[in-house]
């Protein structure tokens, strides 16, 4: 089974290509967000590269939030359009999620995501072994929630917004960990992998951005009819 992944929910687009649980390739562009420009060449070129066509993915897999709104519509978007076109099957994967899945140590760990100035996307998992479990739902905290309720265990903090989070809310050191992974459509591969073993794929039309907040354009709406 041949799987490619796409994350576009951070400042980097990025794309892997998995075949039975073994990464054959990935690739990453610094686009400054222009996302839309990048990764639909970017997905080509890797494959291409592979002497494989997209005739030859089995399943489509896209990182769908929490992250950047508008890198989040563009890779739902592009992996939508690549498994409704072949009629293959889809993956939504959640970006922290998929980011955890990427840490190669065992023990507690906060996928973390800044949302903006000291307030975060995070989800807790624990990872024992290769098997990853998740521990509560993706949710959004400010700074100092946040290391609130990190106190007292340790932890591996993953994810674009992790270091971020130490700067701006310094935890104990020997509690609290940074690790230098990040995100990456690697990590979205994995956890789309796990999926296909559990027979749980969806339909194109099924995978939906995740938010978790309300857009620019919401809030302004509802300021308006205040």
């Amino acid at each position: 089974m041949r799987i490619l992944a796409i994350d576009t929910s951070g400042r980097l687009a990025s794309c892997a290509l998995f075949e039975d649980g073994r990464e054959l390739a990935s690739c990453t562009r610094d686009s400054q967000m222009d996302h839309s420009r990048t990764i639909l060449p970017l997905c080509e070129e890797m494959v291409k590269a592979q002497g494989l066509t997209f005739q030859d993915i089995d399943v489509y897999a896209a990182a769908v939030g929490p992250g950047s709104f508008t890198g989040i519509r563009i890779g739902v978007a592009a992996v939508k359009g690549f498994a409704l076109s072949g009629n293959k099957p889809a993956a939504g994967i959640s970006t922290l999620e998929a980011t955890a899945a990427l840490v190669p140590e065992s023990g507690l760990i906060c996928s973390i995501i800044r949302a903006r100035e000291n307030e975060y996307f995070y989800g807790f998992f624990r990872k024992i072994g290769d098997e990853l479990y998740r521990i509560c739902d993706d949710n959004c905290l400010t700074g100092p929630e946040l290391k609130s309720i990190l106190y007292g265990a340790d932890w591996l903090l993953c994810g674009d917004g992790a270091a971020d989070f130490l700067k701006n809310n310094p935890c104990d050191e020997k509690r609290v960990r940074l690790t230098d992974v990040k995100q990456h459509a690697s990590g979205v591969a994995i956890c789309a992998w796990e999926l296909a073993q559990c027979d749980s794929l969806s339909d194109g039309n099924d995978i939906l951005p995740v938010y978790l907040k309300k857009t620019q354009a919401e809030r302004m709406r509802e300021e308006k009819t205040k």
